[in-house]
């Protein structure tokens, strides 16, 4: 059983992360979508850019600390090194793992007997990003828990 300070500190962790995980996977999917960029650069930027909205909502607001701390800011980076590394490696693994599959929207002219593609949704590309987020979120977690954030007894 954890205790009510704890399970307060995960709720609020858990909403950071969900709009972290937004602002993240919308970065990645343009940087890699619509704009080509290779895989591993755009989930790169977008894990650097979500990492730092990150540190300014649980610094804050999960943690109750300063932002002005330049030695928390160091250890909040260092952590989000292994964590955000932990998660691009993962997701290149997924990427290779889970088969490819996309979501095709089209529209079909009976009449001229014609499909034409309107939009389409890498299936693969949008779990190997859930997966890596999940392992790099408990990383995460416990590192704020248990090194970064850890309470003085």
């Amino acid at each position: 059983m954890i205790s009510r300070d704890t399970y307060i500190q995960l709720t609020k962790f858990a909403i950071v992360g969900f709009l972290s995980f937004a602002l993240d996977f919308l970065i990645y999917y343009t940087l890699s979508g619509p704009f080509g960029w290779p895989t591993i650069i755009g989930r790169s930027i977008s894990a650097v850019c979500s990492t730092v909205f990150n540190y300014y909502l649980n610094t804050t607001w999960t943690w109750g600390q300063s932002q002005k701390n330049r030695a928390l800011f160091t250890k909040y980076m260092l952590l989000y090194i292994v964590s955000g590394t932990t998660n691009v490696i993962f997701n290149e693994l997924f990427l290779r793992i889970l088969p490819d599959t996309e979501i095709i929207i089209s529209l079909r002219n009976n009449a001229m007997n014609t499909i034409n593609s309107l939009s389409g949704f890498k299936l693969h590309k949008f779990g190997a990003f859930v997966l890596a987020t999940i392992i790099g979120m408990v990383v995460n977690f416990l590192g704020q828990k248990l090194w970064l954030f850890k309470e003085d007894k």
